[in-house]
Parts: structure tokens; sequence; C-alpha cells
């Protein structure tokens, strides 16, 4: 008797939570991914890679008043072209990190300096050029810049975004979204875009002599075909920047290519 009441009040109770969840629900559950005509352009198996484009690179502790030139690139790429996988890198650099000068008294940023290389077992070392803190983890300049990181807010639930934190590791620095600089450690990102069955990446953010350099040289490495948007890329010197495009394309083999030049091939 007991047990049937029992049943007879959760299935009561089942009921009323039933018919007062479907009451409460939209008759769209969710946020739908968009269909292809929803953008200007569409790239299937193609990853949209957004590297450190955070304030301290702007006008923060390593400003650069260049960097302000890439923002519109990126804004279009989110705003009028569909991907299978967004993904942003930002460097989270623990206090006292090995790339920053004021970890080593007596240097200045700017120094290179020599530090063990963490797999070494012949007490190998490797170059490590210092600079200012940067990119601390709750600090204003770790953040992404308003306008990119807004954009991707509204993206989420309609694109695949992933987020990537390097050079975490007191020891090694991390230039690449794929890996540290020693091969070390490696990120998610690989991984990742094996499993979306990503072909192509695309690559925009900060700075082009070094993480940005880096990212296309290891998307390159793991076999992807990678693209870089010249006008979205910024280093501190047209001469810097030139040199490095000019190296990603003939020793490397990346796709260097404006925006405009990009959407008339899409």
């Amino acid at each position: 008797m007991f047990k049937a009441l029992r049943l007879t009040a959760l299935c009561s109770a089942a009921s009323l939570l039933t018919s007062v969840s479907s009451a409460a629900l939209p008759a769209v559950f969710g946020v739908p991914y968009p269909s292809e005509t929803d953008y200007a352009y569409s790239h299937p198996n193609t990853a949209l890679l957004i590297v450190d484009v955070q304030y301290d690179f702007i006008n923060g502790s390593l400003s650069n008043e260049r960097a302000y030139n890439i923002l519109p690139v990126i804004y279009d790429l989110l705003d009028n072209h569909s991907w299978s996988l967004i993904a942003t890198s930002q460097d989270w650099h623990p206090e006292g990190h090995v790339s920053f000068a004021s970890a080593h008294p007596g240097h200045e940023p700017g120094d290179v300096i020599q530090i063990p290389v963490l797999a070494s077992r012949y007490n190998e070392t490797a170059r490590q050029s210092l600079t200012y803190d940067h990119c601390v983890p709750g600090t204003f300049g770790a953040n992404i810049e308003e306008g990119v990181q807004s954009r991707l807010n509204s993206l989420m639930g309609k694109t695949p975004i992933t987020q990537i934190h390097k050079a975490q590791h007191h020891l090694v620095d991390s230039y690449s979204a794929f890996a540290d600089n020693q091969y070390f450690q490696f990120t998610t990102l690989g991984p990742e875009m094996r499993a979306r069955e990503i072909e192509e990446i695309v690559i925009v953010g900060l700075v082009t002599t070094a993480c940005v350099y880096g990212s296309t040289v290891d998307g390159i490495k793991m076999g992807w075909d990678v693209t870089v948007i010249s006008n979205g890329v910024e280093a501190s010197t047209q001469a810097l920047q030139d040199t490095a495009l000019e190296e990603l394309a003939t020793w490397w083999g990346a796709k260097v290519t404006s925006l405009s030049d990009f959407e008339a091939a899409s």
C-alpha cells in the first residue's frame, strides 16, 4: 500500500515538473548554429586562430601603436566569415616568469640570456629574450581586446570556440599556440583541430615576429596548410613585419595574403 502511494506521488510530481518545464521553455530551445547563408564567406574545415590580441601587446607594458591596425581585420573575419573552429591564444604568464627581465637581477628588457633546456640530459641551454612583465593572469593587460572579446561572446553557441592559455610554465616560454618553445609541453589545440577535421588554419594576431611566427611554424610542422593574413598581423616596425612574413612564406611555405585577396579567393 505504502509503495503504491509513493509511486503514485512520484508519478504525479514528475508529470507536474514536465508540464511546468515544457511551458517554461521557448519554442526553440538553445541557440542554433547559423547556416552558411548567414555569412558572406564560408570556410569549411578551416580554423581561425587569433593569436595574443591582448592589451599588454596593444597599449600595455609591451605597447605597440601599430597593433591597432589589425583590429578591423579581425572584426571582419569574425563578423562576416563562418569557421569550423575559432581558437584564441593568450600569453598567461605566472609572476616571475622566465621571460621577465624582473626575474633576472642585473638584466633589462631586451637582453638575451641562456636558460636550461628542461628535457636535456646533457646540460644544454637555449636562448631566452627578456621583456617587461606582461600578460599576468588577473591583470588588465592579460585580457583580450574588448572588440574581439565581445564578438567571441556573441558567437558562443553558434561556432565552436576554444581558448588556449599558453606560457604558464615558470621555466620555459611559449610563442606558439601549439607548444612551448622547447616542445616540453603541448597545448590541447592540435588534438582539438584534428578531432574537428580541420585542414587549414588562418592566422591573425600579435606579434608577427614572435607568437604569430611560432604558431604559424608549428601549424605547418604539424601538417596543416596555414594562411597568414598580412594586414591582420603586426610587428613593432615595418621592416620586422616584412622580414617575418617573407620568411614564413619562403622558408616555411605559409600562404601570406591580405584580407581583401583572401576574401576575393573565397
